[in-house]
């Protein structure tokens, strides 16, 4: 036999274990699915990179029109892969249940607190801090003294947003209004996908006198967006880097790093590191920030970009405590 086709042959049975060893992962995304510009494409993209960088196979799926998952199909997901991804705290339950059934498999939740489970991972965010630098932003900013938020549905993480705006607009504009609105009821996650709704309801608040809307929505935030551009007035983009959605028209967005947290997770599992319990991501840590505010930095006084790094200094060093909804786990 020809030295060059031993050479061959060993490298190709050295490849085929490797490759048939390669985990699947299962990608369970949050309502209103991929493509919402924000919350679930943050997450992919982070997937997709450790994807590119381990080659393992990745199953992707996405909700109903109600904005969430069935067991079913979450079932039918968990029995093909190996490592499952789930966001939303609409998956809380199921997803500790499902790794209690396999107790093999390795389980990764976003935005809702599991302990003492072996093969599961929390990921949680500190909106909280990061919500109170964009209602500061927005109470230095308002001319009218009013502004608004607009969620997607009544779930504590939104909630911790709605909060963290809250205290951050009245640190900054004691005397202010904010008006709040929710797309669908507690529990119904259709509102996380329905930009029209959005839309209409950002037109509202701002011919109610709101002049900057923060949309913590999903998909649907891109009406919020949509309704600032046709109004000539401000939005808070949130979850990615939203700020040229409309140029000149989003002040700025509240930026969670679901795609830095994702890969991380990832990488160390394909490492054969997996660690269970809790990990959060705030202002500290780089977890949630600001965007660069790249359309809209020359509409803002230096002197307020300089209030904002002074109040971030503050709640990263505890002189400034910010109200945390979100359970500890």
């Amino acid at each position: 036999m020809k030295p060059w086709f031993l050479s061959f042959l060993s490298i190709l049975l050295l490849v085929l274990p490797a490759q048939a060893e390669m985990p699947i992962v299962g990608f369970i995304t949050g309502a209103s699915g991929l493509g919402d510009l924000s919350f679930n494409d943050m997450g992919y993209g982070g997937i997709r990179k450790a994807q590119q960088e381990f080659g393992f196979k990745l199953i992707v799926l996405e909700p109903k029109g109600n904005g969430e998952s069935t067991e079913q199909d979450v079932l039918k997901l968990v029995a093909k892969a190996d490592i499952i991804i789930l966001l939303g705290v609409q998956h809380t339950e199921l997803a500790k249940q499902a790794a209690q059934d396999n107790p093999h498999k390795k389980f990764v939740l976003v935005e809702m607190p599991v302990r003492d489970m072996a093969n599961m991972s929390s990921i949680m965010f500190k909106q909280h801090e990061g919500s109170f630098l964009a209602g500061a932003m927005a109470g230095y900013m308002t001319q009218t003294g009013t502004v608004g938020f607009i969620g997607g549905t009544k779930v504590l993480p939104v909630e911790a947003f709605e909060q963290g705006y809250r205290e951050g607009f009245l640190y900054a504009r004691p005397d202010g209004t904010l008006r709040v609105e929710y797309l669908s009821a507690a529990g119904d996650f259709s509102g996380f996908s329905n930009p029209a709704k959005a839309y209409g309801i950002a037109m509202g608040q701002y011919e109610q006198g709101a002049d900057i809307v923060f949309g913590v929505a999903g998909l649907s935030g891109n009406g919020v967006i949509e309704a600032a551009r046709r109004t000539g007035k401000l939005a808070i983009g949130v979850d990615s880097d939203q700020d040229s959605l409309a140029k000149g028209f989003v002040l700025t967005s509240m930026i969670k790093r679901l795609d830095t947290a994702l890969y991380h997770e990832l990488q160390v599992i394909m490492g054969g590191h997996f660690s269970p319990g809790i990990t959060f991501y705030g202002l500290g840590n780089g977890g949630v920030s600001l965007s660069q505010m790249k359309y809209t930095r020359h509409l803002i006084n230096p002197e307020i970009l300089e209030k904002i790094k002074a109040i971030r200094k503050e709640i990263i060093n505890g002189g400034i405590k910010v109200t945390d909804l979100l359970p500890k786990g």
